[in-house]
């Protein structure tokens, strides 16, 4: 039974089989890691200008030959894949050309090649591991994660607590609290989603579960509250779907009702939930960024000012809007204005192309599968932090990676289809090869 990345049982592996599998897993655990942007940045770079360490450039080179290599290797699923993402690849050519009309062409290009990079980690990764793998890799990184932002609290409370600005917040190994409590939210729904179907190590998954439930609350992030209660209630809606018609039925309305009342209340006084979550209407300045980057939107409306140069220390329409903002705005802290900066409306939209596919693909496979409910979840995490942050086609990236990564198994699996132990499997017939989806027998999904 096909239980191994590679479709071959576990007793079936030869141990030179198993070393490579291990130290392959084990490269991509440290890439995961680096794409998590934790530590390293905040040692040998500026907050305002990560690009400016030599050294942190130079630590990318051997991340980028690895990806290109594991890309080569699987090249023909590679292929087969792309011809499922669309719009995603057509984002990445619009980027990667977007060098031709930017302020900074050098810029742009050395920026292009990591963002198609960093797209290309998560499309290997979709194409290269089975569900299971991948996930308990994932929340392997945010653990590890997790348990290295709780030892700097505890070594060097200077270095991952607040002081100046949101004193006492928690920020762990990132610039910002913000920053810790959106990983953090978005590993919590990652554990409990590994908690709930890997069963041998459900022990693990739960104490990953407290702590970065534990973390985002230390942050005092309210998105990153939102987010978290947002991944959990997505969990709990897809274990109420699996108790029959009537009460699937039922809670479907109950959220449309709830949502509708929510979004009424946003439209006409949207001071009400700002004032239960602790946030000024502006909120903390966003909403004045956003109106003077529309004039600049408007400027170049079709493809933008070149991926990544928008936000230079001598672009003169990012002093323009610093200017009015009065501080030192260091991104448009919205995942789409900020696509639309880089790559314009045209850019912009292919992102929305994209994850409008994907939200279909995953409400599709969500009908009879708990993997759809997990891609939902990513796609509405996505979503709300984009909102807020700026999320969507970054280079160097762990949310980007995860992103194109469930996108693109969530493609996969439309067309593969697959079983889980909490939902009966779907009439295929079985091949009975490497590619067949089976259940793995301890309990979770082994392709």
């Amino acid at each position: 039974m096909p239980a191994s990345p590679t479709g071959l049982q576990d007793n079936q592996l030869t141990l030179t089989q198993t070393v490579i599998l291990a130290v392959e897993l084990g490269l991509a655990f440290v890439c995961l890691v680096l794409f998590s942007e934790g530590l390293l940045p905040r040692l040998f770079a500026s907050e305002y200008d990560t690009d400016s360490s030599a050294f942190l450039r130079l630590l990318w080179l051997p991340v980028y030959g690895l990806v290109a290599i594991g890309c080569l290797w699987k090249v023909r699923e590679m292929v087969s894949l792309a011809l499922r993402m669309p719009f995603l690849i057509a984002l990445l050519i619009v980027t990667a050309a977007s060098f031709l009309w930017s302020l900074d062409p050098s810029l742009t290009e050395r920026r292009s090649i990591a963002v198609v990079a960093t797209s290309l980690a998560g499309l290997y990764l979709a194409a290269r591991y089975d569900w299971r793998t991948l996930l308990r890799l994932m929340g392997a990184v945010w653990l590890f994660m997790a348990i290295v932002s709780i030892g700097a609290v505890i070594v060097a409370p200077g270095f991952a607590i607040m002081s100046e600005i949101h004193p006492g917040a928690w920020k762990g190994l990132w610039w910002e609290k913000n920053t810790l409590g959106g990983h953090m939210a978005r590993a919590a729904f990652l554990c409990a989603f590994l908690y709930i179907l890997d069963r041998p190590w459900r022990p693990v998954w739960g104490v990953a579960v407290f702590l970065c439930t534990a973390l985002v609350i230390a942050s005092t992030s309210k998105t990153a509250l939102l987010g978290l209660m947002l991944g959990f209630g997505i969990l709990f809606a897809g274990w109420i779907s699996r108790k029959g018609a009537g009460i699937t039925i039922t809670c479907l309305w109950s959220g449309i009702v709830l949502s509708s009342a929510f979004a009424a209340i946003m439209i006409i006084e949207p001071g009400i939930i700002l004032n239960l979550l602790g946030r000024d209407a502006t909120l903390t300045g966003r909403t004045d960024i956003w109106a003077v980057l529309a004039d600049a939107i408007a400027d170049r409306p079709l493809l933008g000012y070149g991926y990544g140069a928008f936000w230079q220390l001598d672009s003169m329409p990012a002093y323009r809007v610093r200017s009015a903002a009065e501080w030192l705005v260091p991104t448009a802290h919205n995942g789409w204005l900020e696509t639309a900066l880089s790559v314009g409306l045209i850019g912009l939209g292919l992102l929305v192309a994209n994850f409008v596919l994907f939200l279909l693909r995953a409400a599709w496979l969500s009908i009879d599968n708990w993997l759809g409910i997990f891609a939902l979840g990513v796609a509405g995490q996505f979503l709300l932090f984009s909102i807020s942050e700026s999320n969507a086609l970054q280079q160097n990236s762990i949310i980007w990676v995860t992103y194109v990564a469930i996108a693109a198994k969530t493609a996969i699996s439309l067309k593969r289809p697959a079983a889980t132990p909490y939902s009966p499997p779907r009439k295929t017939v079985a091949s009975g090869g490497p590619g067949t989806p089976v259940l793995d027998r301890k309990g979770m999904l082994a392709r």
